[in-house]
């Protein structure tokens, strides 16, 4: 396997998550994965440092999936590309939403300070869930389209055989 591709391919991922983000949020959808995430840690959600935390954490996870998505293009399809990055990210989509669900029980600021997304983003409405699953789909495509399998040569019975 690929990982230093495979984790490339998933920051890069993961940045045109956040561009998508902001765009979003400068449009008035009250979406802010990056303090989200850096919030989690005690911090308060409006500051700087915060925002700048949860995006690094946001990139770095964004590169560990992209292992897993790797792991499969290497393991199940043997190739990868786009639109195979496509169909695994359904896998991701179903987890991720499952997780939104789950973050008021692990997130210290969730309902109190922040409102709770709900399962595949709910709280926000269509427009929410369609975000997480538009999201998660250019994601995958993204780590499908710059991933790259190892080629591995098979040897013949007769290479093997004079080794």
């Amino acid at each position: 396997m690929n990982t230093s591709r495979a984790f490339g391919a998933g920051v890069l991922g993961g940045l045109v998550m956040t561009i998508i983000t902001a765009i979003a949020r400068a449009a008035g959808m009250p979406v802010n994965i990056e303090a989200m995430l850096g919030s989690m840690l005690g911090l308060a959600p409006a500051a700087t440092g915060t925002w700048l935390l949860g995006l690094l954490m946001h990139l770095v996870l964004s590169g560990l999936i992209a292992l897993l998505y790797a792991w499969g293009f290497e393991r199940v399809t043997h190739r990868a590309g786009w639109q195979i990055g496509v169909a695994f990210s359904v896998v991701h989509i179903i987890i991720a939403g499952l997780f939104m669900a789950m973050l008021p029980a692990i997130h210290p600021m969730i309902p109190q300070m922040m409102a709770a997304p709900g399962a595949f983003m709910i709280n926000m409405g269509a427009m929410g869930v369609l975000f997480l699953i538009v999201e998660h789909v250019i994601y995958g495509a993204i780590v499908g389209g710059v991933y790259a399998p190892e080629v591995r040569r098979v040897r013949t019975y007769e290479e093997a055989q004079t080794a």
